[in-house]
């Protein structure tokens, strides 16, 4: 993960096998899994097949729930963030401008060629030939060829409010996730409050963070705005995004206005909350350093802590679902937990 970025320690002392509820030894030779390992994203593909992919190239699928994992060849040790698929072809973006490609529903990949060596921390495609992928320095990078050849794109920032000094200190936010909701329309949330929004394809990008500097928000500097890390659309009107200070903003109208959301807990989520997600059903759910797991039903309006039957003591980076059932968390220390009923109740899957 990006040095701006700290992770807490985990605390097990067993490794665990497949995706089970009790603890068990695994054999040395057996594990494919460990805790040396840090997974930053998964993608569930079905309800029975997951990718996982994290620090040093590592990509793991499952096509058995969780009961084993392959390791495939990634051809790369450097650090995998971010995966996404259409159809049979799918994209990485990763450490130093690296993008792999393939076209075998992740079985192999090849380098792809992406115009520049700053990270990558977030890719997107609208179709099999139109992506983007962003990253440190406010890298914005778009293909319109599969990947073929990627060019990079310069986002003009309006200074217009903004001291001399915030603007030093704004230079080149760290862009971390990017989305699109259809060819048109996208999304880039990042550093310092970051939320833009293109309605060109990503010609031109537009500010709407403006909105949640309120009085009823407590933030009216923009230099108070936090980090944004993580940021899912459900469609072209709402949307939710997820940062520093466990804080989650959601819009409903396109983003003209964010609103941040509150949270009902015993004890306030002090740490970064990295990727929220919202399932076909309506369900939202967040995941964060410190093992924080957050859940928000539908027509519920107050997040709240999810019992997982377990303490987490590692930060999770991603929360995929492949339908309203069929979900995973993944995270640092090899962590990944499992989910066949909604997120009722979650298993870990290591071994």
């Amino acid at each position: 993960m990006h040095p701006r970025i700290a992770f807490a320690a985990l605390g097990l002392g067993v490794m665990l096998a497949a995706c089970r509820s009790e603890m068990e030894n695994v054999p040395l030779t057996d594990q494919k899994i460990y805790f040396s390992d840090k997974f930053y994203d998964v993608k569930s593909m079905s309800a029975d097949r997951a990718l996982i992919l994290g620090y040093g190239g590592k990509i793991l699928e499952t096509t058995d729930s969780g009961a084993s994992f392959t390791k495939i060849d990634s051809g790369t040790d450097l650090a995998l963030y971010k995966v996404f698929a259409i159809g049979q072809k799918l994209w990485i973006a990763g450490q130093e401008g690296l993008i792999l490609h393939s076209t075998d529903s992740g079985k192999t990949w090849k380098k792809q060629e992406s115009a520049t060596e700053n990270y990558l921390f977030s890719i997107f495609f609208t179709d099999e030939n139109h992506g983007y992928a962003v990253g440190d320095r406010s890298t914005v990078i778009e293909t319109t060829d599969g990947g073929r050849k990627w060019v990079e794109r310069k986002v003009e920032r309006s200074s217009e409010g903004i001291s001399a000094d915030m603007e030093l200190a704004m230079q080149d936010p760290i862009f971390y996730d990017v989305r699109f909701t259809d060819e048109k329309t996208g999304w880039i949330a990042g550093e310092f409050g970051q939320l833009l929004k293109s309605i060109d394809a990503g010609q031109t990008w537009v500010p709407s963070q403006q909105t949640l500097m309120t009085p009823d928000s407590g933030i009216v500097d923009p230099m108070d705005l936090p980090t944004f890390f993580g940021a899912h659309m459900v469609n072209g009107n709402e949307g939710i995004v997820s940062g520093l200070d466990g804080k989650i903003a959601r819009t409903r109208d396109g983003g003209k206005t964010w609103r941040f959301e509150p949270m009902k807990l015993a004890f306030p989520i002090v740490d970064p909350i990295y990727q929220p997600f919202v399932t076909s059903d309506g369900n939202s759910w967040a995941v964060g350093a410190a093992g924080e797991v957050v859940h928000l039903p539908p027509g519920q309006t107050e997040w709240t802590r999810a019992d997982l039957g377990m303490k987490i003591y590692t930060w999770l980076r991603s929360v995929d679902f492949s339908d309203a059932q069929n979900g995973w968390l993944v995270g640092g220390y090899g962590t990944i937990l499992r989910t066949t009923d909604g997120g009722k109740t979650w298993r870990f899957c290591l071994g």
